[in-house]
């Protein structure tokens, strides 16, 4: 009987070595290889670093960074259609990183946006080291971080947003920051009005305003009078073949023009919803989950590295490792870079969505940590 007890005992201790083992390596060494990959060989792919790097170099050089309506294609390429659409301001924010060789500025991006998702999730209380690694391990991560996109820092920025979310004077600039450099996320003003935060609202739209008109003012206001088109012809464009709610409409057989405007008229109901929810059935953590998820859901444009902000309601969720760290991973499942209209792409990718916010949104997942 004693030697079966230690021999059982020895099976045990076995078992948890090779989970400590598989945990190590999964969360650990996975994601460090990644990261690695990102900061090597990732960077010569960096496509969305690619348009803003030469838009700093236009507005550097006093040159107007956007395309010519008639310049653009009838039909979006996946590899090489990346022309600048963002907003004035977010051409000069990239202006010290055009300032540089585009090998040098890759690689300095890189390593900037893994210190911002990483930053991210220590400013919502996250300090499990398991965490930080399945972040790091998901196709939202490795897509934001090898695509040079600016995503890991609008998660940063949304991040900083609920951790200053107090004080007026920072959490009206971080908004403003936000709105300048990704326009999806003007849901966040909905929960600035729905608790009251009155004088941050006025700071980001004065601070908003401000850098936008003093932007392309210093390119002579070029491309300003055509943005809103710009807007519409990119939607049209890439919008169907993103993985947007926009784009399941078109996918199941929507008419373009019906699609756009019914994706507005939600859009303006749901921005009066989240106020009127915020203000009376909502708490101020649900309300700020509700309204980042409109963003997502809302946009007509969106892309798998978006998702990175899904980080946000899984840290307030939960700050400390738990199963619904892994769910963002299950995005890379089946993953492609467009989807093509193709409803078998897209519903999968926008259910994990709903189905994250939807446990972070419950009342009993509130974690004083992140507060």
């Amino acid at each position: 009987m004693v030697v079966v007890g230690v021999a059982r005992t020895r099976a045990v201790r076995v078992r948890l070595t090779a989970v400590r083992a598989g945990v190590l390596i999964g969360l650990g060494l996975g994601p460090a290889v990644l990261i690695l990959l990102s900061l090597t060989v990732a960077p010569g792919r960096s496509f969305d670093l690619h348009a803003f790097w030469g838009a700093g170099r236009d507005v550097l050089a006093g040159r107007s960074p956007y395309p010519a309506l008639d310049a653009l294609p009838a039909v979006a390429d996946r590899l090489t259609f990346r022309p600048f659409v963002y907003p004035a301001p977010a051409a000069f924010l990239m202006a010290p990183f055009a300032a540089l060789p585009f090998w040098l500025a890759n690689v300095l991006f890189a390593v900037a946006t893994v210190a911002a998702i990483a930053g991210a999730l220590r400013l919502l209380g996250v300090s499990d080291w398991r965490c930080y690694g399945a972040a790091f391990l998901s196709c939202p991560a490795v897509a934001a971080i090898g695509g040079g996109t600016v995503s890991p820092f609008l998660l940063l920025g949304a991040a900083a947003l609920w951790r200053c979310r107090r004080t007026w004077w920072s959490a009206g600039p971080l908004l403003a920051f936000l709105l300048v450099m990704k326009l999806f996320l003007w849901p966040l003003a909905a929960w600035f009005l729905a608790t009251r935060r009155y004088g941050a609202t006025l700071a980001a739209a004065a601070l908003t305003l401000a850098t936008t008109l003093g932007a392309w003012a210093a390119i002579g206001f070029a491309g300003l009078r055509e943005y809103p088109a710009l807007l519409d012809r990119l939607t049209g464009l890439v919008g169907p073949n993103s993985f947007s709610s926009y784009a399941l409409a078109l996918g199941l057989g929507a008419p373009a023009g019906a699609a756009g405007l019914a994706l507005k008229g939600v859009s303006a109901v749901a921005f009066c919803a989240l106020v009127w929810a915020g203000r009376r059935r909502l708490d101020e953590r649900q309300a700020f989950l509700a309204c980042l998820a409109g963003a997502l859901l809302l946009t007509p444009i969106l892309w798998p590295h978006y998702l990175v902000l899904v980080f946000v309601p899984v840290a307030l969720a939960s700050p400390g490792f738990s199963g619904l760290w892994l769910a963002p991973c299950l995005f890379g499942v089946g993953a492609q870079a467009w989807s093509y209209g193709n409803p078998l792409r897209i519903v999968p990718l926008l259910a994990i969505t709903l189905f994250i916010f939807a446990k972070a949104f419950d009342r009993r997942s509130a974690s004083p940590r992140a507060e």
